[in-house]
């Protein structure tokens, strides 16, 4: 993982501006400026561990990253998948002083990292943006319960198809990408066995519903697929 100068290092000139950010003056975005660190962190390098103390919010600006829980097993279980422009972390920021989960690029990544002290006074000082930071941490919430609520509710294919819809739909927003997690990963998601990932993904390329070339998927009949991701 490296540190370097942001390339657009003006905060009000990023997605900080339209995330929860949006509420602050020019005066305190120019102060986020002033009280921010620019990171790389390569796919598979740890952008935070699990356990480890909570130093600041971090603010992905490019790439993907998976949220990863230990369990007292030694399981680990991906959470959740942080995209551009998402807070990550949020969850704990205030509940904790350690991260309750690791976060690992899943893709080369770019983020910053915002002072907490910094956050805090703003929170203390402008309330518009508290009130929207509160928002903000309400909506992951939701996303996440209501994520494994719709996965827990879906047989295995409507599982799978779930996740197909979930890269190609909201992540790349096309029907031909590469997936970037890895069969094991897919059923660490959505709580499978891996021969069951396996199965599926071959069923439905035999169906020609989906390509798969590698890790490149492409999605041939869309409504189809997403038939099998509300019923199946």
């Amino acid at each position: 993982m490296s540190q370097n100068f942001c390339p657009g290092n003006i905060c009000a000139e990023c997605g900080f501006r339209s995330s929860v950010f949006s509420k602050l003056t020019d005066e305190q975005l120019n102060q986020l400026t002033a009280n921010k660190t620019f990171h790389f962190a390569k796919k598979g390098e740890t952008i935070a561990k699990q356990d480890s103390a909570i130093k600041g919010f971090i603010f992905l600006r490019v790439g993907l990253a998976k949220l990863t829980r230990v369990n007292p097993d030694g399981r680990e279980q991906i959470i959740g998948i942080a995209t551009p422009n998402d807070f990550v972390g949020l969850l704990s920021i205030f509940s904790s002083k350690n991260y309750q989960y690791n976060i690992i690029a899943i893709e080369d990544c770019e983020y910053c990292c915002v002072d907490y002290n910094l956050v805090i006074n703003l929170i203390s000082t402008n309330g518009d943006f508290a009130k929207t930071l509160l928002e903000k941490i309400s909506q992951v919430a939701d996303l996440m319960m209501g994520t494994r609520l719709d996965l827990e509710l879906r047989q295995l294919r409507g599982r799978v198809a779930f996740i197909i819809c979930y890269f190609g739909n909201e992540v790349y927003k096309s029907h031909k990408f590469s997936l970037p997690i890895s069969r094991r990963e897919i059923a660490e998601l959505i709580d499978m066995r891996v021969e069951n990932v396996v199965r599926i993904l071959s069923e439905f390329r035999r169906d020609n519903i989906i390509r798969i070339e590698g890790t490149t998927i492409e999605i041939v009949d869309p409504e189809k697929l997403r038939w099998i991701k509300m019923h199946g």
